[in-house]
C-alpha cells in the first residue's frame, strides 16, 4: 500500500504523538510506501530522522476563517500529493487533516479513503463532527475512544489498533534501593503533577525521592509549591529530555495524575521497563493497561487515596509486582503487534471502500 499521512497540528518534536508516529511508520515501510505531510514545521524535527516528511506553508494556521482554512489547507495537499505516486488510503491525526484530505482528492478526482487517527478523547473534537464525518474510518487507541466511535459515527469503519511501544533490546529499569518515584510528561495542568506533590506532602519526612522529567508552562509554581510543602529537598527536576528512559537509572514506581488520558504511553513504556505504574483512573486510557498485577489505579482528585498508595510502598504494605510480570502485561503493546492491527485496520477500511464504489 501507498499510505499517506496527514499531520494537521503542529508538533513540539516532544510529545507521544511524535513516538507513535515514528514507531508504526518504521515498522510500516518495511512493507508499504510512507509519505507524512506536516502542516507545519516541527519545533524539534529530531523525531522525523529517517522518515519522508513533506512540510506545508507556515501560512495554514488557525487564525483564519475556517473554510478559507479548508481551502488552503487541501489546495496545498493537492498540489503536493499530485506528484506522489497515487495514495491507497491517507491517514489524518485530526479533524482538520480529514475534512482537507477529502477536499484534496475531490480537487485531484481520485477515490481515495481517509481514515482519523485521534490522540485526544472524542469530546475534545466535538466542534468538529463534521468534519470528522467526511471520514471513511477511524482508527481508535483506547477501548474507551473506540467506544465513542462506535456511538457518534456507527456508520463508520471504527477500529481499534491501540498506539505501540518499543520492546526490542529495551532493558529493565533497576529498583531502587529506596522509594524513588518518578512523574514524566509535560508540566501541563491537565497532567495535575500539583495533586502528586499535595499526596507527597503528608510523607515530606519520610525518605524518598521524586523524579520528575519533562518542562511545561507549570514549571515555576511547581517548583514554588514544592518549596511551600516542604518537599523541595526530596525532588530532582530534570527538566526535558530528549530520551526520558536514559534518565532513569533507578525505580520504585512511575506516577501518572492526569485529568485524562485517551491511551497513557507512559505507563506502557514504564510498564516495559519492568517499572510498577500508579495512575489516576480517569478516562480512557490507563483503566486499561493498570491492573492488580502492575501497579494500582486511584480516584481522580482523590489525594487521600494516592496518599495512602505512595504510603503503602513506602512502608512495604504495598508489594512491588515483579518487573517480569510488568513487562509481560503490556506485551500486546508491542510495535510488531500494533503495526500488524494498523495494517490490518487500513486494509479493511480500503476494501470496503472499494466496494461500496463498484
Amino acid at each position: 500500500m501507498n499510505i499517506i499521512f496527514v499531520v494537521d497540528i503542529v508538533l513540539s518534536g516532544r510529545g507521544g504523538m511524535e513516538t507513535v508516529l515514528s514507531l508504526i511508520y518504521h515498522e510500516l515501510k518495511q512493507r508499504h510506501d510512507m509519505t507524512v505531510i506536516l502542516r507545519r514545521e516541527s519545533e524539534d524535527d529530531a523525531w522525523e530522522e529517517g522518515i519522508n516528511t513533506i512540510t506545508l506553508s507556515a501560512k495554514i494556521n488557525d487564525f483564519i476563517p475556517k473554510h478559507i482554512l479548508f481551502n488552503m489547507y487541501s489546495a496545498a495537499l493537492a498540489d503536493v500529493m499530485k506528484d506522489l505516486p497515487r495514495a491507497d488510503i491517507i491517514v489524518s491525526t485530526g479533524a482538520i487533516g480529514v475534512k482537507a484530505s477529502t477536499m484534496a482528492v475531490k480537487r485531484l478526482d481520485m477515490q481515495v479513503p481517509v481514515v482519523s487517527w485521534l490522540h485526544f478523547n472524542l469530546d475534545f473534537y466535538y466542534q468538529f463532527f463534521e468534519d470528522l464525518r467526511a471520514a471513511d474510518g477511524h482508527l481508535a487507541i483506547s477501548e474507551g475512544n473506540w467506544r465513542d466511535l462506535q456511538f457518534v459515527f456507527p456508520e463508520k469503519q471504527n477500529k481499534l489498533v491501540y498506539n505501540p511501544v518499543k520492546f526490542d533490546h529495551i532493558p529493565y529499569v533497576n529498583r531502587a534501593s529506596h522509594p524513588v518515584f518518578l512523574v514524566v510528561g509535560r508540566l501541563a495542568k491537565v497532567k495535575n503533577v500539583d495533586q502528586i506533590l499535595r499526596a507527597f506532602s503528608p510523607l515530606h519526612k519520610e525518605c524518598f525521592e521524586l523524579h520528575i522529567i519533562g518542562d511545561g508552562n507549570q514549571y515555576e509554581s511547581l517548583v514554588e509549591l514544592s518549596r511551600q510543602l516542604e518537599l523541595q529537598d526530596h525532588i530532582v527536576w530534570h527538566g526535558w529530555q530528549q530520551k526520558p528512559w536514559d534518565t532513569v537509572h533507578s525505580a520504585t514506581s512511575l506516577i501518572l495524575s492526569s485529568d485524562t488520558e485517551p491511551f497513557g504511553l507512559v505507563l506502557i513504556e514504564a510498564l516495559s521497563r519492568g517499572i510498577p505504574v500508579i495512575s489516576s483512573n480517569c478516562k480512557y486510557g490507563p483503566g486499561e493497561i493498570v491492573n492488580d498485577s502492575n501497579g494500582w489505579l486511584y480516584e481522580p482528585d482523590n489525594l487521600e487515596q494516592l496518599t495512602a498508595i505512595l504510603d503503602g510502598i513506602m512502608q512495604g504494605d504495598l508489594s512491588l509486582p515483579l518487573p517480569e510480570t510488568c513487562r509481560e502485561s503490556v506485551r500486546r503493546y508491542a510495535v510488531q503487534n500494533i503495526a500488524a492491527r494498523f495494517e490490518q485496520a487500513l486494509q479493511d477500511i480500503a476494501m470496503n471502500q472499494a466496494v461500496q464504489q463498484e
